[in-house]
């Protein structure tokens, strides 16, 4: 191998030059470390923040008088975090958005007909 820079010919394993000291062979940066999700972002998807919501919503609109509300918006929630799952792979969260659209929706509506049974009947009488 010939030095680039005065051209004296060197070992094909020499770092450097023996008559200038140019380097001869650049060292190869190190590879990136690969940076993996840890199990808490699988666990809890805190990039997903609609996806969280959506299943604290779903899972409490369980408790009466609040649930309503909670379910209709757990269940808009989850069809936000569910879209935001699919169009970015890497923020997680499709379970928690799935909770979120099934419970949320079920008793969202639960206590809608019942609020609307409710009403009905009072109202006859």
């Amino acid at each position: 191998m010939y030095c680039p820079k005065c051209g004296t010919q060197n070992d094909d394993n020499n770092y450097q030059c023996t008559q200038c000291g140019e380097i001869l062979h650049p060292v190869s940066p190190a590879p990136a470390a690969v940076v993996t999700d840890s199990g808490l972002a699988t666990l809890f998807p805190y990039k997903n923040g609609p996806a969280l919501a959506a299943y604290y919503c779903g899972v409490f609109s369980i408790i009466p008088f609040i649930g309503m509300a909670l379910g209709i918006i757990g269940l808009i929630l989850g069809l936000k975090g569910l879209r935001n799952a699919r169009e970015h792979p890497e923020v997680k969260g499709k379970v928690h958005a799935w909770v979120g659209i099934v419970a949320g929706g079920f008793f969202g509506l639960a206590y809608l007909a019942l609020t609307a049974t409710l009403v009905y009947f009072g109202l006859r009488g």
